[in-house]
């Protein structure tokens, strides 16, 4: 359906301050966990010596955390680095990251309740190797596919229309009794 790979931060820690400040993204499990479908947003990046001990990923990646927040997913809005402890999947033709997404929302806390735990929780690239998917016709994951991105634009639709009226009525509560 697609090749898995883990990230790459082979510095420790990994967020160390000679590593950031450049102009490359730099997600990392939490970022991934706190995104709905899509990481749209960042608050690290990786200098060029952050960027040469990790990997760049390509946006469309669909990210998948495998320490503290478990089987969490996103995909990547942008290209970016990202950790050991978040794997990228990449889908090929006969897959699709949207459908597989949902898919390991419906796998989740199957997952994270089977995860080994020592000092944090955590799986591995095997465990995920050895995931049985459901693999519907490429047609009709696109199709999921399409519905999918549909409601997500309705979605980012009716927010601002929540944070326009948030707005508009903060300001008149200013005016009448500011």
């Amino acid at each position: 359906m697609g090749e898995l790979g883990r990230g790459v931060s082979k510095h420790r820690p990994r967020n160390a301050p000679e590593l950031l400040g450049g102009i490359y993204p730099f997600i990392q499990t939490g970022d991934v966990a706190n995104s709905d479908l899509y990481i749209s947003e960042f608050t690290q990046t990786y200098n060029e010596l952050g960027l040469s001990q990790s990997k760049m990923w390509h946006e469309g990646t669909l990210c998948i955390t495998i320490a503290a927040n478990i089987a969490k997913t996103a995909i990547l809005g942008f290209d970016a680095c990202f950790p050991d402890s978040v794997v990228g999947f990449c889908a090929n033709e006969n897959s699709n990251n949207i459908f597989i997404h949902y898919w390991f929302g419906f796998f989740q806390a199957i997952l994270e309740a089977q995860a080994p735990e020592s000092a944090q929780k955590n799986i591995n690239l095997r465990i995920l190797n050895e995931l049985k998917v459901i693999n519907p016709p490429p047609g009709l994951q696109t199709e999921f596919a399409e519905i999918v991105t549909k409601i997500e634009e309705q979605k980012a639709i009716v927010k601002q229309a929540i944070t326009e009226s948030e707005n508009l009525f903060n300001s008149l509560m200013s005016e009448y009794f500011g």
